[in-house]
């Protein structure tokens, strides 16, 4: 196996502690059971309710015992499953005291998704500045219950947990930065949501657990929908607006099932040259993976990101044959950069979203913000991940050519 590159690798402290990595897969075990011991003990709750979660736990622990993760990542996933099995422990309590979420409806939400690095962050960004649409901050996303005595408030806890989450994923993680600046209080994409349910992107991601991302692929993703919406519902409780603008690459995957759950969902893909944006995602990708595996095959990345990106692409374009054109509406990053308030005004009237002089004034303000959740220069090149410009483009013709991207 390849060793990490050099600029990729470890710093200090994080460099110093993965010395134990010859201990450590039995020093901080990654086990189903004691996962949701660990949650019960932390809750005070012990109904994981009915449905999937148990073999989507599994799955997700055997992913990660053949990611070949060293001390920091085993130490990160534990508190993954903790923090995201705790959610879950919470969301069933509540959901059993509180019936009348079932008759709370979450009515056209809008979903930015699209390809990795394509302008998702910049356009749910600017969306935000509307007052109509209910865009949730990271802290809500990561922690959508407070403990039990005040379940829908508690936020001074909720936002310390976040912080404290972002601030040890910003100390292990230092470049990442970079490319996606995550806080606390960053409007942040909804997979968090999904992850409570154990389908956790972040470990295929972040973990580069690559057997997991491929077995995910199979998995009938409604559930964990299913529950991504009851979590909205719960979010609405606390504040409400006239609709939800939720975002995330993820969903191209898992078009299907979002549509199953949110069947008159307004849908806005954004695309990108896809040779760029892959790019620019597998150096995020190797920015997390090398510090969190003893070792990152950057060439390894480059090539299942290929055909990942070509399996999520060609669901998303087959998933869209059945949506109603009125319920699409594709953005060019270019177009976006070049005339942002002509795209979000013919974006509005597509969709028959109310467009005053006022919505205008507090989009154009937020765009002269520049919300791109980045911070410095991100620099990349497709080469350094043994592919180039040309295999990108010839692999995914049929979307580059789609879209005029």
């Amino acid at each position: 196996m390849s060793e990490t590159p050099s600029d990729l690798k470890p710093g200090l402290p994080f460099s110093l502690v993965n010395k134990l990595d010859g201990l450590s897969k039995k020093m901080i075990p990654i086990d189903a059971e004691r996962a949701m011991k660990m949650a019960e003990r932390t809750t005070g709750l012990s109904d994981w309710g009915e449905g999937g979660l148990h073999q989507r736990l599994k799955e997700t622990v055997d992913g990660l015992n053949h990611a070949n993760l060293n001390t920091t990542g085993l130490f990160g996933a534990r508190y993954v499953l903790n923090w995201h099995l705790g959610n879950k422990l919470r969301i069933i309590d509540f959901a059993k005291r509180h019936p009348e979420l079932d008759d709370v409806a979450i009515e056209k939400p809008i979903v930015i998704t699209g390809f990795f690095r394509t302008g998702t962050t910049f356009l749910h960004n600017v969306l935000a500045a509307d007052p109509n649409n209910r865009v949730a901050k990271a802290w809500e996303l990561s922690y959508p219950l407070g403990r039990l005595g005040d379940p829908l408030g508690d936020v001074a806890w909720r936002r310390a947990q976040a912080k404290f989450t972002f601030g040890f994923n910003q100390a292990a993680i230092p470049d990442q930065g970079v490319a996606h600046h995550v806080t606390a209080d960053s409007y942040e994409e909804c997979f968090f949501l999904l992850e409570n349910e154990m389908a956790v992107l972040t470990f295929w991601i972040g973990f580069c657990a690559y057997d997991y991302a491929n077995a995910m692929l199979d998995w009938d993703m409604v559930e964990p929908y299913e529950s991504h919406k009851l979590q909205l519902k719960i979010l609405n409780a606390q504040r409400s607006a006239k609709r939800w603008v939720v975002k995330c690459p993820w969903h191209i995957w898992n078009m299907d099932a979002l549509m199953a759950v949110y069947p008159d969902a307004q849908l806005i893909f954004t695309h990108r040259d896809i040779a760029k944006a892959l790019a620019s995602h597998c150096s995020l990708a190797a920015k997390m993976g090398s510090k969190l595996r003893r070792s990152l095959d950057v060439n390894e990345l480059g090539r299942f990101w290929l055909e990942y990106a070509k399996i999520g692409l060609d669901r998303a374009m087959e998933a869209r044959e059945k949506i109603p054109e009125s319920q699409l509406y594709d953005i060019r990053l270019r177009d976006m950069m070049a005339s942002p308030m002509t795209v979000l005004e013919d974006l509005y009237s597509h969709f028959d979203l109310e467009w005053t002089p006022e919505i205008a004034g507090l989009l154009e303000q937020r765009i002269s913000e520049k919300p791109t959740s980045q911070e410095g220069e991100h620099e990349y090149s497709i080469e350094d991940f043994g592919l180039t410009n040309e295999q990108v483009r010839e692999t995914l013709k049929a979307y580059n050519e789609r879209f005029g991207v």
